[in-house]
């Protein structure tokens, strides 16, 4: 903290406190500040810019172009009792408890009505209360001197018979009009303890059509950054939250999920809720489970009875990411698992490691463009093979991963492979980190079981038989079984030349022997490229779901 500056000699002026002007008009002239409003504690905000930064700009009637932007800030209630302890002069001594402080600043009318919410107030009734939630939720209230309840519900503390402005789980504003003035209440609990008062001007300057500097959220620590975005969202600053999101979401890590679940709870933010979801699934589900430091409260991050919670005081339930859940299989059945018409052509190529060893990559383009669809990899000969989205890394990617999709799944032979969704096994992972099941999961299931009969001596084509359900409808597939072709002296069916290579991997399957009707068709093109062409009813995780166990070892098929 600053030190105190000494107090003025008589008869000596007046110390004014300055700052930089948010446009090019000249400076009022100097002279005896008329004080609108004091700080009632010299505590400095959570963020390390200290309350000055509100410094006088004029006096009141410095001109009628200017409005003055009041923010209080109630503390939370500390235990009852007093504290009495040993200073480091060996005096006995009693510590301030700031309850709450007001800071206020004189600023353009123009630089106000940056905010459509901030407008909006202006043209409220003089001393009505307006009431703003961190989700963007509006509520008018009624004058604040028929001692009106607070908005979030339940009584707020008088004080001399007066209300306190503020507290709560929102932010509420109410206007004056002699002198013309703002007054904004900032919340008193959840995430918005993370709005520093000096945030609400440094959002609305960012926000200025030409700004001086560009705003550079990379530049910003973590919890300054929460607080801009918390500010743009009550604001309505939309650009600049959406700016503050993208930085916010690329920043989530072990040691700031606990604020920005939060921040994003508060605000309703899906975006950031689901970033949240996935770094709390691969930290808590991952090989290591819940970090040690949340249980025994030794970090800032605690984790408790279902709450994630931050030494800055901010908790919250992990029952809140059902939603996310719930939106991300959704939005995999629709893309992945949903039958379609017409035919895809792809190809899957298969990456290995050094001199042909494993793990094994894979990779499934479109025929036409090259693209990438999915990927997947296989650890040994005998492991199951895990299935991500293209922007995933198969080699560092885990199955707790947002582009994780399923995997596919041998027995001990290698004639039954099954394939299962995205899911949780829960049953493993309650019995290697119990804590873990805090966290909303959805069991993992199976969508599709891919049979080989089983044939040692190699003496018959391979039999293939594929079995799933789509949109309440039981499908039984089967390979259409080769023709012996005399002139080739071996077992041969018609690739309408999208094979190049003989194998007894090549197959295609139909429905009651249809040969009409080719559902999906695999065959060696080259030594590590296949050709995969299906069609609805099989989906795009059915296909490589098939390929995949195509290419996997078998004991027990020759």
């Amino acid at each position: 903290r600053r030190p105190r500056p000494d107090p003025p000699r008589p008869g000596a002026p007046p110390v004014v406190m300055s700052f930089p002007r948010m446009d090019n008009r000249p400076p009022p002239p100097q002279g005896p500040p008329a004080v609108e409003a004091a700080a009632a504690g010299a505590e400095e905000d959570p963020f390390g810019l200290p309350d000055s930064v509100f410094a006088l700009l004029g006096a009141p009637g410095a001109g009628s172009s200017e409005v003055l932007l009041q923010v209080s800030q109630r503390r939370a209630r500390g235990a009852s009792g007093v504290e009495v302890r040993r200073g480091a002069d060996g005096d006995e001594e009693i510590p301030l408890s700031v309850c709450a402080t007001t800071v206020g600043t004189r600023i353009p009318r123009e630089v106000l009505m940056r905010s459509p919410w901030l407008s909006r107030c202006m043209t409220a009734p003089d001393g009505v209360v307006q009431w703003r939630s961190l989700g963007g939720e509006e509520n008018e209230e009624a004058p604040v001197e028929e001692d009106v309840e607070e908005a979030f519900g339940g009584s707020s503390p008088s004080r001399g018979g007066r209300k306190v402005f503020g507290g709560g789980t929102g932010v509420t504003c109410r206007r004056s009009s002699n002198p013309e003035a703002l007054e904004l209440g900032l919340p008193l609990r959840g995430a918005g303890r993370f709005l520093a008062p000096s945030g609400a001007l440094q959002c609305l300057e960012i926000s200025a059509p030409q700004a001086v500097m560009p705003f550079n959220p990379a530049s910003l620590p973590s919890s300054m950054l929460l607080s801009h975005f918390l500010w743009a969202a009550v604001l309505e600053l939309t650009t600049l939250a959406s700016t503050c999101r993208q930085a916010l979401v690329a920043t989530v890590d072990a040691a700031t999920v606990a604020f920005a679940l939060a921040a994003g709870h508060a605000t309703e933010d899906e975006d950031l809720l689901r970033r949240c979801y996935w770094c709390l699934r691969e930290t808590m589900c991952g090989a290591t489970g819940v970090p040690s430091m949340w249980l025994d409260c030794r970090g800032p991050v605690k984790l408790a009875h279902g709450l994630l919670s931050h030494s800055d005081g901010c908790g919250t339930p992990l029952r809140v990411l059902s939603g996310v859940l719930e939106q991300d299989l959704e939005a995999k059945k629709q893309r992945w698992h949903a039958p379609f018409d017409g035919y895809t052509l792809c190809q899957v190529h298969r990456f290995r490691g050094q001199d042909g060893a494993y793990p094994h990559t894979y990779e499934m383009r479109l025929d036409h463009s090259d693209e990438v669809v999915m990927k997947a990899i296989r650890e040994n000969e005998q492991s199951l093979c895990r299935i991500f989205a293209k922007s995933a890394d198969p080699v560092s990617a885990s199955e707790h991963c947002e582009e994780y999709l399923g995997s596919v799944v041998p027995n001990f032979w290698g004639t039954v492979f099954t394939l299962r969704d995205s899911g949780t096994d829960v049953d493993a992972l309650a019995r290697r980190a119990k804590d873990a099941m805090l966290l909303p999961l959805r069991p993992q299931s199976s969508l599709c079981t891919i049979g080989y009969e089983t044939n040692l001596l190699g003496d018959c084509p391979r039999k293939i038989s594929v079995d799933f359900q789509r949109g309440g409808t039981k499908y039984h597939m089967e390979n259409m079984q080769p023709r012996w072709d005399k002139k080739l002296n071996s077992y041969a069916l018609p690739f309408f030349g999208r094979v190049k290579k003989a194998s007894a991997k090549n197959f295609q399957l139909v429905i009651n022997n249809d040969q009409n009707t080719i559902f999906l068709m695999f065959g060696k093109i080259s030594k590590d490229v296949f050709c995969l062409d299906y069609r609805g009813p099989i989906s795009h995780l059915d296909a490589m779901a098939i390929a995949l166990a195509a290419l996997a070892k078998k004991r027990a098929v020759s």
